[in-house]
């Protein structure tokens, strides 16, 4: 193995926990999510997002569609803040 591909190996795993570790979900739900739409999309009772799974999906296409590109540790922190303020899945 190289000295490059063994650089890599050794430091991709830091990444996301780096990327993930400086995330702040809430932060980003208000900066980036209530651009197209406020919290009521969350709580009302005809709500699309009816289990965690479709809440996981949801999350990543309004990523796509936004293109902020996250990593998935801060999709996955988003999902998490998402589902523990609003969902209750």
């Amino acid at each position: 193995m190289s000295m490059r591909a063994l650089m890599i190996a050794l430091l991709l795993p830091l990444a996301g926990s780096v990327t993930a570790a400086g995330f702040n979900a809430e932060k980003f739900v208000a900066n980036n999510c209530a651009r197209c739409h406020d919290s009521s999309v969350y709580t009302r009772a005809d709500r699309r997002v009816q289990s965690l799974r479709q809440l996981d999906t949801q999350v990543r296409r309004c990523d796509s569609m936004v293109g902020t590109k996250l990593f998935e540790d801060d999709i996955n922190l988003l999902v998490d803040y998402l589902n523990q303020r609003y969902y209750h899945f």
